[in-house]
């Protein structure tokens, strides 16, 4: 079993006269993973969030190991949850991502972890708005406790807008996981 122990969230817009893809590519380097492949997750992110050092310009990330800082190495593979929206000019793309940090007890254990809730529409406050009212919905489900001393009284939101002025655009909303250091566990019967 392979288990994520940190994430940070991240976004990025990108424009194309030539494709969406093009357009998508140009978000993914802004977003700092554009050299990467990705894995779609669901939105449940492990409980430790990191700062890494984002360079949108080159599309690259640098993420903290220890007292170094590691580039995250062109065709690793990234799980990430993932809200993305594409359109064409003249439209606004829009996408977010909202974070809850929590902990859930049950007889059985106690489970400490981030919930994430994503949304893409064409408006910056409706995407949102969307986002957090399905995030309070996934806490209230799992009976959990929210942590009030994370991010705005519990919930972070990451989120992008774009007004796309060439043929093709793209806006991009990231949870993504570190790759330094997943656990890898094995279970016996």
């Amino acid at each position: 079993m392979t288990i994520p122990s940190r994430f940070w969230i991240t976004k990025g817009t990108g424009e194309s006269n030539v494709s969406d893809l093009s357009a998508i590519d140009e978000s993914l380097m802004n977003a700092g993973i554009g050299y990467q492949n990705h894995v779609l997750v669901s939105s449940i992110p492990p409980s430790i969030e990191i700062q890494p050092k984002i360079i949108a310009r080159h599309g690259l990330t640098r993420v903290p190991v220890g007292v170094e800082w590691k580039l995250i190495p062109s065709s690793a593979i990234l799980y990430v949850v993932r809200a993305l929206k594409t359109g064409k000019r003249g439209d606004t793309v829009a996408t977010c991502i909202s974070l809850a940090k929590v902990e859930i007890k049950t007889s059985d254990a106690n489970l400490e972890c981030v919930l994430a809730y994503e949304s893409n529409g064409s408006k910056i406050d409706e995407v949102e708005n969307i986002a957090l009212s399905g995030l309070k919905e996934m806490v209230e489900r799992r009976h959990a406790i929210l942590d009030e001393n994370w991010g705005n009284s519990g919930y972070k939101t990451i989120s992008s807008s774009l007004e796309i002025t060439k043929k093709y655009g793209c806006s991009v909303s990231f949870v993504v996981m570190d790759p330094f250091t997943f656990k890898h566990e094995t279970r016996t019967p």
